[in-house]
């Protein structure tokens, strides 16, 4: 047997090796929580080898059942947050229903429902046809005007229904990379919706993601929820989670706003440096194994490159570089650029950097395979994002109308751990 353990004032995570493979167990005061995943690798890196069985489809057994959870999910797209607070939830004893989940990108919700079978689900944008609701004030002086109701029928069953609310609200209004309407676009209210729906369904807990830039909002949406929260009951914990500092091969981190009545939900801080890692794993722990794999539909083949860009990947690699010479570059760059990772080559010994929706395209970012000349393939993204190789993108038969869209829901999703660490943060939460 061996185990390892990382620890804070509050979570203690240790890993023990079983006849049948690995053994998981988490420590919250007087609480234990324990789960086994049968595995057959056994490198000397505890973690690592329970997250390459998560990457292979195995699912965690609890030794302790603790009930069902349902969940409401808002903004749910192809389902990166469930799939992570749906991790952590089996971990700690928890078995999870999709009660409910929204989207207004019909393909996103198709591969969300396939995987999560969804029971009530609608392809529509979140608006005043689903959810009444009006807020005065801001932050410390926001309230509701009145009792949040909701209006579509398809969801007259959620109050005393829903037991979690997950959300991932539209985050391009308060995206580093939008120089446009930063901070004060008319999106970022939607934000606000998420509470609305949390009250009107009476839910016991709420998790919020979002890019770290959404504490900066002109409208302050994270102050103006965190009071619409306390003022109906809840204990709201903020902070924000990072990939690579879990061990996780992606330099990644999000936002997340947490809220429980009855119990505080851990300090995502405190949960961060329990699960905190000296070094992230490399790209290659998670995508070697598929470096030579078979064709999978769209989740192998790269997306088709312009001459220029083939071009450029011989370079990189005729030359062993990663960074693409000046020379090389489109005229507008050829002067200098503060993107040097753009088009740049993969490291192979090295986390990869944030997967974005532009992932196939070597002009987005640092993109191209760490030994094959050719862009990271759906699958390799998807595998970064935290997606086992178990999950259907294409469901049904059917596949997306193309790649662009297959890549932007893979790189807009949350990553699995992210999500993993805001449902220990959650569900683990302290007594008041």
């Amino acid at each position: 047997m061996s185990t390892i353990e990382i620890s804070s004032d509050v979570l203690t995570e240790s890993f023990e090796r079983t006849a049948g493979g690995l053994a998981r167990t988490y420590r919250v005061g007087d609480e234990t929580y324990t789960s086994d995943v049968t595995t057959e690798r056994s490198t000397g890196d505890d973690r690592g080898d329970w997250w390459q069985a998560f990457l292979d489809g195995a699912v965690p057994v609890s030794r302790q059942y603790r009930g069902q959870l349902r969940t409401l999910d808002l903004f749910c797209g192809p389902g990166g947050l469930a799939l992570g607070f749906g991790q952590a939830a089996r971990e700690l004893g928890y078995s999870v229903v999709s009660e409910a989940a929204l989207d207004g990108d019909e393909g996103a919700h198709r591969v969300y429902r396939s995987n999560h079978e969804t029971r009530t689900a609608a392809t529509a944008a979140i608006g005043s046809a689903i959810i009444d609701y009006q807020v005065r004030g801001v932050a410390e002086k926001a309230k509701f005007r009145y009792d949040p109701e909701i209006l579509d029928e398809r969801f007259a069953h959620l109050p005393g229904s829903v037991d979690v609310v997950l959300a991932g609200p539209p985050c391009q209004g308060h995206s580093n990379l939008n120089n446009h309407t930063r901070r004060s676009d008319r999106r970022n209210e939607l934000y606000l919706a998420v509470p609305a729906f949390a009250v009107a369904i009476d839910a016991e807990m709420v998790i919020i993601e979002n890019v770290p830039a959404v504490i900066h909002d002109r409208g302050q949406v994270v102050d103006s929820t965190i009071n619409l929260l306390r003022t109906a009951g809840y204990e709201v914990s903020t902070g924000r989670f990072f990939a690579d500092r879990m061990g996780w091969p992606q330099t990644r981190q999000r936002f997340f706003l947490l809220a429980r009545k009855g119990k505080t939900p851990l300090d995502p801080a405190l949960v961060q440096s329990a699960l905190n890692e000296p070094e992230p794993r490399p790209i290659w722990w998670a995508i070697g194994e598929l470096e030579h794999a078979e064709v999978d539909g769209l989740m192998v083949p790269p997306i088709e490159l312009s001459d220029e860009n083939r071009r450029r990947i011989q370079w990189l690699f005729d030359n062993d570089a990663h960074d693409l010479a000046l020379s090389e570059r489109p005229e507008c760059h050829q002067d200098g650029t503060t993107y040097n990772s753009v088009y740049g080559r993969l490291y192979l010994d090295r986390p990869a950097p944030t997967i974005t929706s532009g992932f196939m395209t070597p002009g987005r970012g640092r993109y191209i395979h760490p030994t094959q000349r050719r862009t990271l393939s759906p699958r390799e993204a998807a595998r970064l994002q935290g997606f086992p190789d178990t999950y259907r993108f294409h469901p049904d038969e059917s596949e997306p109308s193309s790649k662009a869209q297959l890549g932007k829901w893979i790189g807009d999703a949350v990553p699995m751990p992210l999500g993993h660490g805001a449902g220990l943060a959650v569900l683990a939460a302290r007594g008041l």
